[in-house]
Parts: C-alpha cells; sequence; structure tokens
C-alpha cells in the first residue's frame, strides 16, 4: 500500500511540474501575458490602456511625429481607457490585444519602448 501511494504521488507531483510551466493562448493574441513584470513592455502598454488619451498620455507612451498624431489620435481618443482586455505577450515588434468588454482588437508596434503604430484589426 504504501509503495502504491509513493508512487501515486510520484505521479502527481511530476504532472503537476510538466503543466506549471503552460502558458495559455488565445486565438486572438497568441500567448497571453499572464505575469507583468516591472519594465516590461507589457508592463507600459497595460498601463497605458488604462488612461485617458491625452496629451501626456502621448508624450508618455507614444512617437510623438505628426504623423503619427494625424494617423492614430482620433482612434486612440475612442478607444481609450479600455477595459477587459486579454494582452498578449511582446513578440519582439509588437502586443496584440483585445477588449472582451468591446470586441476591440489591436496590434500594437513597439519600438524603443515607444508605441509606433497600431493596427486595428
Amino acid at each position: 500500500m504504501k509503495y502504491v501511494l509513493s508512487i501515486l504521488s510520484l505521479l502527481l507531483f511530476s504532472s503537476s511540474l510538466l503543466f506549471s510551466g503552460i502558458v495559455p493562448e488565445s486565438v486572438r493574441v497568441g500567448r497571453v501575458c499572464v505575469k507583468i513584470e516591472e519594465g516590461s513592455v507589457e508592463e507600459m502598454v497595460s498601463n497605458a490602456l488604462k488612461e485617458e488619451f491625452s496629451l501626456s498620455w502621448i508624450e508618455k507612451y507614444c512617437d510623438q511625429s505628426d504623423a503619427f498624431l494625424a494617423s492614430y489620435s482620433p482612434l486612440l481618443a475612442s478607444l481609450l481607457p479600455m477595459e477587459d482586455v486579454i494582452l498578449g505577450e511582446f513578440d519582439g515588434n509588437g502586443i496584440y490585444l483585445y477588449s472582451q468588454k468591446t470586441d476591440d482588437y489591436l496590434y500594437l508596434i513597439i519600438k524603443e519602448g515607444k508605441i509606433i503604430a497600431l493596427q486595428k484589426k
């Protein structure tokens, strides 16, 4: 009996180790960001999405070129702040995100810690 319990305990322990490294995936955003680390791109985007669109938002989070402002200001003003967001992991170029509340689906292109472009899907 002790042998059976030992084997069962070992199986439970090993299976918990195997599944602890699994990251959830979403059809919309790919690998879901489950842990936001301080100073990460994911943290910057998460903070940006919670704020109202304003001049200080532009200065803090994005490229301040005239082309960016002309292209994206109306869209960002209508979207921000966003709620109930599923945030993907930074893929080296940008981040996919999806608002469950409004059904908005975006890809933010990030360069040097700033949003330089976005695509609404």
